[in-house]
């Protein structure tokens, strides 16, 4: 059964730029998008863009969102405004840029309530990044048995878009529950659903939720991670064996999932094999939000420390990885793929276009919009769409029922 995919670039409030390119789609297919697309995939502002789709939210909406909450989201655009003092006060200096209470407050009016797991269809991933366990964190909405659980979808998006030097680190609650290898009077011995991370465990409670020494709990004080052993405060009741089951309550540290794959086309692709399809039925169209223009000569790659690297450092990583995204997912699927992206410069409109995810201007929002409307209003962007949209891969998969089993 043929699978189309839909997935969506980070780039802050470059968003716009996917937002305006599926208004424009949505018009033509005349459907809506959760109704069109079997997989959903996004990664930072593309993870914000990808759940608003899949809850049933028009392209229109979205656009509407990022005009009228954009400035709430990104409040100013000098590290040295005064309204930063807060941050610099907690956290240093070197505090991040923004705060993530804006960023908050803006995706829980978006998603309410509503949880990761409430989405039955379309299919759902989004792309974030562990700092503790140095791993990409994949939320899939099909996936009820990780470790991350069912996340509220704003706390999702939050994970996803968390840009370092942008915004904090998130804190999101992770429940690790795997089988007990073997214990000793005062350890334990976990399997591989435990980290390698040294001493992340350490201070963390494990609980025998069933099988031998069931009901007990016990704390963590030393925790060696190559061995995934665990030294405890007191000596067991009756020692875990091979038929017991823990659970440690711990945490993930999440960033922005663009520093893994800010272009998550490869990750959803990955995914549809896992779930059984075929290539030769897997489509996928890529938004991109711009493919930035910012010159880092020579002269300043060579002669740039610490300092200098620590703000174009992130964009460089993040757009690095979009582009060996699309690489890996065209070698995979060649024709099968389209791609929309068109460089911020001023080629379309003969207007200025920002590279800096947070330029949230009137003037940059308005030129963004116009430089997508003029860009998907080309004939030769109309006659790839068109294409696309009529390859047999594309057009078999319409109303097809989707039940993935837990892979």
């Amino acid at each position: 059964m043929p699978l189309r995919i839909l997935s969506l670039d980070g780039g802050g409030i470059r968003g716009l730029i996917a937002a305006k390119m599926l208004a424009v789609i949505e018009k033509q297919l005349n459907q809506p998008l959760n109704k069109y697309f079997d997989l959903i995939a996004g990664t930072s502002t593309g993870a914000i863009l990808a759940t608003a789709i899949a809850t049933g939210c028009s392209s229109q909406e979205v656009i509407d969102l990022y005009r009228q909450k954009g400035k709430i989201i990104f409040p100013y655009q000098s590290r040295f405004s005064w309204k930063r003092l807060p941050l610099i006060w907690q956290y240093g200096i070197s505090a991040p840029k923004f705060s993530e209470d804006g960023l908050i407050q803006v995706l829980q009016e978006t998603f309410g309530t509503t949880r990761l797991f409430d989405i039955s269809q379309p299919l759902l991933l989004v792309v974030a990044y562990d700092t503790i366990n140095r791993e990409p964190i994949i939320f899939k909405n099909w996936r009820k048995d990780k470790a991350y659980g069912n996340v509220p979808l704003w706390e999702v998006c939050v994970c996803s878009t968390s840009a370092p030097t942008y915004f904090p680190a998130h804190k999101l609650d992770k429940t690790v529950q795997g089988t007990v290898i073997a214990a000793s009077q005062d350890t334990i011995t976990l399997d591989q659903k435990a980290t390698v991370g040294e001493r992340v465990y350490e201070k963390l409670a494990v609980k025998i939720i069933d099988g031998a020494g069931k009901g007990q709990e016990r704390i963590i004080r030393d925790y060696c991670g190559y061995l995934r052993q665990g030294k405890l405060n007191l000596p067991w009741d009756t020692i875990p064996n091979h038929s017991s089951t823990y659970v440690i309550k711990s945490i993930y540290s999440a960033i922005d999932g663009g520093v893994a794959a800010n272009n998550p086309s490869s990750c959803a692709v990955a995914e549809a094999v896992k779930l059984g399809y075929p290539l030769s039925e897997i489509s996928v169209l890529s938004l991109g939000t711009g493919d930035p223009t910012r010159v880092i000569t020579l002269n300043q790659a060579r002669s740039w420390g610490l300092l200098q690297w620590a703000q174009p450092l992130v964009g460089v990583v993040i757009d690095g990885t979009s582009d060996v995204n699309e690489y890996i997912t065209q070698q995979i699927i060649g024709d099968r793929l389209l791609r929309l992206q068109f460089k911020l410069d001023r080629q379309l409109t003969g207007k200025r276009l920002s590279d800096d995810i947070d330029d949230v201007t009137p003037e940059n929002i308005n030129n963004l919009i116009e430089a997508t409307e003029v860009y998907m209003n080309q004939p030769h962007i109309q006659r790839a769409v068109e294409k696309f949209f009529q390859t047999p891969q594309v057009m078999q998969t319409l109303n097809s029922p989707l039940i993935p089993d837990q892979k």
